[in-house]
């Protein structure tokens, strides 16, 4: 639809002594945010490093993914726009990783993290998938509470006017594909944050819409702003986690499941979604970690996926 790759790059991460030895290991899958390309997971290698020098085995196989798409993110779901990114990771990646290494083809030796974006993918393939994947650790995952979608981007008067013009253009165009890579053009590289914040918005608002709000007619649909009927499509991608998570057949189904978020995420329906997750979850005693740390979206991130998520892991597969 928008002209996403279809070969998209995988790195992988094998233990050291993988290639000396006939042992079979566990696997952790670790998912990108929304606009990381996939260069990004250089990080996490590093990470694994840093470990192994302070004398932390970490005998697991890391394979890191990125879910970037024309519109910055996929959101790790199929859909009319970006592609079935669903059906990659687990009909394509995750069959093509246990066909081609010793892993521990088990879900009880499989996890599936990620930050942002990539954590909320996270979640919602642990939820929906407790037979692949029976770890999960989500750092700063979209979330909303029932107020949250009126507090996020979704909401930028700016950015549905353009989506609005975007809609109407696509529409009546004999040409779309040439009118999605001119609106698009903005979007890319550091153009998505050099041309203001509204330009940044728009590319969320795109990018979510397409990812949850599209149907076989309208892969963009109608902005719940035009119609209040629309809202229940829109509010399903990140709303969804909240009730995935206070649900007790799904939750016994998995092994462990970890989330932390900054106490004032930039993003703040992020920090109240899952605070109103920690509480219900809390309340009906449901096996769910959690941690509330001081700061922001991105601040630490990085020292938090090596020093929580990866230990997490070494400790759960």
């Amino acid at each position: 639809m928008i002209g996403t790759k279809t070969t998209r790059d995988i790195h992988i991460y094998l233990p050291d002594d993988y290639h000396t030895s006939k042992k079979r290991y566990p696997v952790l899958y670790f998912l990108g945010a929304y606009s990381w390309p996939i260069r990004y997971s250089s990080h996490i290698e590093k990470m694994v490093e840093n470990h192994k020098r302070s004398g932390n085995a970490m005998e697991m196989i890391v394979v890191m993914l990125e879910g970037n798409t024309p519109l910055r993110g996929s959101f790790y779901v199929n859909s009319k726009v970006h592609g079935n990114f669903r059906d990659y990771v687990l009909d394509e990646v995750v069959p093509w990783v246990d066909a081609t290494y010793r892993t521990k083809a088990a879900a009880k030796h499989r996890g599936i993290a990620g930050f942002s974006m990539g954590g909320t993918g996270a979640l919602r393939f642990a939820a929906k998938n407790p037979d692949i994947f029976s770890h999960v650790y989500a750092l700063s995952p979209g979330m909303f509470d029932e107020k949250g979608m009126a507090k996020s981007y979704l909401t930028s008067e700016a950015a549905i006017s353009r989506y609005q013009k975007f809609k109407q253009k696509l529409a009546t165009s004999t040409d779309p594909e040439t009118v999605m890579k001119e609106e698009f053009t903005f979007f890319q590289g550091r153009e998505i944050w050099n041309n203001g914040q509204d330009n940044s918005y728009s590319a969320y608002l795109m990018a979510y819409a397409g990812a949850f709000a599209g149907t076989e007619k309208q892969p963009f649909d109608i902005h719940f702003g035009q119609d209040a009927n629309q809202m229940p499509l829109w509010y399903r991608g990140f709303g969804e986690l909240i009730s995935l998570y206070t649900t007790p057949e799904i939750i016994e189904q998995l092994r462990s499941i970890h989330i932390e978020v900054g106490d004032k995420d930039d993003y703040i329906w992020i920090t109240e979604g899952v605070l109103a997750l920690k509480q219900k979850a809390q309340q009906q005693q449901l096996a769910i970690s959690f941690e509330v740390f001081p700061g922001g979206h991105n601040d630490k991130a990085l020292a938090r996926l090596e020093h929580h998520m990866l230990p997490f892991f070494a400790k759960h597969l």
